[in-house]
């Protein structure tokens, strides 16, 4: 089996797994009652277990600073993973290194008490962490207003809504100076404000030299903050590298199996209604994916004129126009694209929403533009993506990636390195005459 190597810098590592592997026992039947452990014993009969490996031949580094995305399915491995790396689980093989204090939020919950409130979990959590009453004393009035939950700071946590269980669990992790934070998907649960401020905090975290393990099936996160990503599949690392390539090539599989999914449906429907789907549907493209609520039907590159075009002059206007049609009421949309040179470096990924201009609602037909005043590519091919998701962008609605491309060209002979020209003049001032002899 191949392993996974996630090569840290040369410093000791943080966390270090060499062909970790997990093994489980699934009894096909159970002894509901006395009746039955008699039966069984009499007949000397018992069935077999199936064997279950969540997770199989994995290994990577983690240093400081670093942040490694986990994604796949559900069922690909990927908490089993995160509980075998904060010590939850054991693995059946391999060996586990983990240097430093870590802090993790793996489910709902986990780590309190639900009949103390929450002032006394947070003293509670900070004492499996190692941390004394006085030290916990001088964080506290931090972390409670970190957590934004009032006066329920002293209500015991049974009561606790699952978003200020969020909010609580994320404040007392993040306080407690944690060399690695590990983060499942338990963030999703909060409001989209919430989610913003934990992400801007593992931001800085992240700079200060935290190593960060973050699973999620929110891809456009692990975009923004991972700079490394582990794509399991069948609890086998299927792909690792680049957090850009990685989800792109998740993306990519997971759109062409959509289709082949889909197309098995179909097949099991009867003609009529086959052809009925077919005629609605759009084409199969590894390219595009998306529930297909709403499709994208045109993307035109127009000049400051309005005209088409696909080559265009640095500090030219650039108007990217997404015409659209709804196949039922969309609210709240995102639209969004995305700018690669065409070897692949991601430039910019903006959305509606993020900028600030929400819609309300799409319902029929319509056009979004997205205008670039003063085009700052320099000189290459580029190629683009446009989108339209839902609000928090976690549901693809249509999504055509890279599918369009355009150029720029030079307005000078002058030329200059990288993907972006900066508005930039030269000067030159001598302080002092030279003295030669």
């Amino acid at each position: 089996m191949a392993a996974l190597t996630l090569d840290g810098n040369s410093e000791q590592p943080l966390i270090e797994l060499v062909n970790v592997s997990k093994y489980f026992k699934l009894e096909k039947e159970r002894n509901r009652s006395m009746q039955d452990v008699f039966i069984r014993l009499w007949r000397r009969q018992r069935a077999p277990a199936d064997e279950f490996w969540p997770l199989r031949d994995v290994s990577f580094t983690v240093a400081r600073g670093d942040s490694i995305g986990i994604l796949g399915q559900n069922g690909s491995g990927k908490s089993t993973l995160l509980k075998i790396l904060t010590g939850v689980l054991p693995p059946t093989t391999g060996r586990v290194h983990v240097y430093g204090r870590i802090a993790a939020l793996l489910e709902l919950g986990a780590g309190f008490h639900p009949e103390l409130t929450g002032r006394e979990n947070i003293f509670l959590n900070g004492s499996v962490h190692g941390l004394g009453r006085r030290e916990m004393r001088r964080k506290l009035d931090s972390i409670i207003d970190f957590a934004e939950i009032g006066e329920f700071i002293d209500v015991p946590v049974k009561h606790y809504s699952s978003g200020m269980y969020v909010r609580l669990g994320f404040s007392v992790a993040i306080h407690t100076e944690p060399d690695i934070l590990v983060v499942d998907e338990v963030l999703t649960v909060g409001d989209q404000i919430f989610q913003q401020k934990c992400m801007e905090r593992i931001w800085e975290m992240k700079n200060a030299g935290v190593a960060i393990v973050l699973v999620s099936h929110n891809l456009e996160d692990i975009r923004r903050l991972c700079t490394r990503a582990i794509w399991l599949q069948d609890g086998l690392p299927r792909a690792n590298g680049p957090a850009m390539d990685v989800v792109d090539a998740y993306l990519m599989y997971s759109n062409e199996l959509y289709y082949a999914q889909r197309h098995a449906r179909l097949q099991e429907e009867t003609e009529e209604d086959a052809a009925a789907e077919a005629e609605t549907a759009p084409a199969s493209n590894p390219k595009r994916w998306g529930t297909q609520d709403a499709e994208i039907v045109q993307v035109e590159l127009l000049d400051a004129h309005g005209t088409p075009r696909e080559n265009f002059h640095q500090g030219d206007s650039l108007c990217v126009r997404i015409h659209y049609r709804t196949h039922q009421r969309i609210a709240t949309p995102a639209f969004g694209l995305a700018i690669y040179r065409n070897d692949g470096v991601h430039i910019n990924g903006p959305n509606s929403v993020m900028s600030g201009y929400p819609i309300a609602a799409i319902d029929g037909a319509g056009i979004v533009d997205y205008v670039i005043d003063e085009l700052p590519l320099n000189p290459g091919a580029f190629e683009l993506t446009v989108a339209i998701y839902n609000r928090d962008s976690t549901v693809a609605i249509d999504h055509h990636h890279r599918m369009y491309t355009f150029h720029v060209t030079p307005t000078s002979v002058h030329r200059e390195e990288g993907v972006v020209h900066l508005p930039a003049a030269w000067r030159h001032q001598a302080l002092q005459p030279a003295l030669h002899a």
